[in-house]
């Protein structure tokens, strides 16, 4: 992706940067079109080149080679008006006309009839043909209810996945659950000592929450607990079957209120699958790591925390893969002294069972930050293990609370089918007194509650780290999902009340206001911000673009008169105009996962 050719793009802005670059060459000025930026807010500009790395190469200060450069571009027999030099930059702008013609262009088709049969294509690319790539997102664990923590790998997944197959990649959604490991000897001794199949029965993932709390609370006082947990972990992978059928049962009744959640949510997965799937895999995996020369059985190594002793038991040799050579000074561990296996075990059968499946050009793992250092070993082992398809691990902040972090095995959880419930309560308010039926208000709540919690998220850095805040998440006004459905609905809403669908004879060079200039602007750089999206893997990309498509339109709606328009013509012109902004913000909610509606 990052080594993309641009000259496969064949939008308006995509071509002009590339012929500028050329232009910048032949100067002997080597720029990449992917430097060249739009112009800042304030400044009449179109496009704006930095001039800082260059003028520090040739040790001239930005001003004067921006200066030198202006004087020397030729303006003569192209679309550009405008060339001068501001702070380090050199500053580019279009003949207006020229480029709401290209806009329009671009949107419609040279030779496609003006409509307002919406282009939900515009802004994509179909870079990724033929190219595949697996996404590992949401991989909530059995026995544990979805709580707001699992709620940003599975709509961050979900926006990638959107993102990259609207590129034309071919993609593989992965749902890894946690379904096999340690967590589960303590889950099974704990049943066998506390267990109640009713109560399991009636809330499965409540009672066994209940479980796994009050186990680690005895385990403070009794610590015979933790040997009897490890001795039920290695019944269930030897094969016991008492052990095997409980495990079953929590599988099962974990998976169904799951599924549940997914389709409040409109989350979709093409493959899930448990680590228990891969198991048969495990004895390969060492096999090979020592006939490669790669693992070695020593003592784990000093430096472990309190859950790596937990789950290693005492101090005997482990299989471990040395790392040293990657600058990796802990090692990561593959088995334990009694032969059970561990997740990096099940992680890398699992990455071999994917190569060998789908020979993706790359893997994403979309996991939080506190995972950096295991993906930096996993990465390195499976290098070693002979394999090159980048593992990519796509970090996120945690979801704290005031009082600090989400922790099950302290009961600190929101669960996410409670704040899923709140959203569309808060929402209903905002329909409440309009004149629809009862069955559309009930959906119009449901799309903005929901669409609430995904844009409150997806609108943020994914690195930075999000307090909880109930009211901040919900809030229906501002930077937020709703108001970014509202401004689709008022759109499609004045295009209703015009009667028109046919803008044949709209005219884009009449669009020559500050207001149609920003609007088309805006437009242009949207392919920008969907290929910037995803060559960094941040949704947030699109979220910031379409927020600012929004509020402009807003700007533009408040000072232009649209069916009050001077002439037919125009008045056409600026129904098309607001037509393609329509589409362009339900596009980039779509790529978010966020639903629109015609009405609110």
């Amino acid at each position: 992706m990052n080594g993309m050719n641009d000259s496969e793009i064949n939008y308006f802005l995509f071509r002009w940067r590339r012929a500028i670059s050329e232009r910048f060459s032949s100067l002997g000025l080597e720029i990449q079109p992917t430097e060249i930026r739009g112009g800042e807010p304030g400044i009449e500009a179109d496009l704006a080149v930095p001039i800082f790395r260059l003028a520090k190469k040739g040790g001239v200060q930005p001003e004067t080679l921006a200066r030198e450069i202006v004087r020397q571009i030729d303006l003569s027999q192209t679309g550009l008006r405008t060339a001068t030099a501001l702070k380090g930059y050199v500053n580019l702008q279009f003949d207006p006309q020229f480029f709401a013609r290209q806009v329009f262009n671009d949107y419609f088709g040279t030779t496609a009839p003006i409509t307002d049969n919406p282009n939900e294509l515009y802004g994509s690319f179909k870079i990724g043909v033929n190219k595949t790539i697996v996404i590992d997102y949401s991989s909530p664990n059995i026995a544990k209810p979805f709580s707001v923590g699992h709620l940003r790998s599975t709509i961050i997944g979900q926006a990638l996945y959107n993102i990259f197959k609207f590129l034309g990649y071919q993609i593989i959604g992965d749902n890894h659950l946690g379904d096999w490991g340690t967590q589960f000897g303590k889950l099974l001794c704990a049943f066998e000592l506390w267990g109640e199949p009713e109560k399991l029965k009636l809330n499965p993932t409540g009672h066994l929450l209940e479980l796994y709390i009050r186990f680690h609370e005895t385990t403070k006082q009794d610590k015979s607990l933790k040997a009897k947990a490890r001795e039920w972990f290695h019944r269930l992978e030897t094969g016991d079957d008492i052990a095997r059928s409980r495990w079953q049962q929590f599988v099962q009744l974990s998976c169904k209120e799951f599924e549940r959640i997914y389709q409040l949510l409109g989350i979709e997965f093409d493959v899930t699958l448990g680590e228990s799937f891969y198991v048969d895999r495990l004895t390969s995996v060492i096999e090979r790591a020592f006939a490669r020369g790669i693992a070695r059985m020593e003592k784990p190594p000093a430096m472990l925390t309190d859950d790596e002793e937990e789950i290693l038991g005492e101090q005997e040799p482990v299989v471990l893969i040395p790392l040293e050579k990657f600058g990796i000074s802990v090692p990561l561990i593959l088995q334990k002294s009694d032969g059970t296996s561990l997740y990096a075990t099940r992680e890398i059968a699992t990455a071999e069972y994917r190569i060998e499946k789908w020979q993706p050009e790359k893997i994403l793992y979309v996991v939080g930050n506190e995972q950096t250092l295991y993906f930096r070993q996993f990465s390195a082992a499976l290098k070693l293990f002979g394999y090159d398809t980048p593992c990519i691990h796509i970090t996120f902040g945690l979801v704290l609370l005031p009082e600090g972090k989400l922790s099950t095995r302290a009961g600190r959880i929101i669960l996410l089918e409670e704040l899923i419930k709140e959203a569309i309560e808060r929402a209903s308010a905002i329909v409440a007194d309009r004149e629809l039926p009862a069955e559309e208000k009930a959906e119009i709540a449901r799309k903005v509650g929901i669409g609430a919690i995904k844009y409150a998220d997806l609108a943020q850095n994914r690195i930075k780290d999000v307090i909880f805040d109930w009211n901040r998440m919900l809030a229906l006004d501002g930077d937020s999902g709703p108001y970014l459905q509202y401004a689709y609905t008022r759109i499609r809403s004045i295009i209703r009340k015009s009667g028109i669908t046919d803008f044949t004879g709209a005219d884009p060079t009449l669009l020559v206001t500050p207001e149609e200039q920003t609007l088309l602007r805006d437009l242009a750089w949207f392919p920008d911000a969907v290929l910037s999206a995803a060559r960094h893997y941040e949704p947030h990309r699109i979220t910031n673009h379409i927020y600012r498509l929004a509020r402009n339109f807003s700007v533009f709606y408040d000072r232009i008169p649209v069916l009050g328009s001077e002439t037919q013509q125009l008045k056409l012109t600026r129904l098309a105009l607001i037509s393609m902004t329509g589409t362009v913000i339900k596009t980039g909610l779509r790529l978010l996962g966020i639903e629109v509606m015609e009405r609110m």
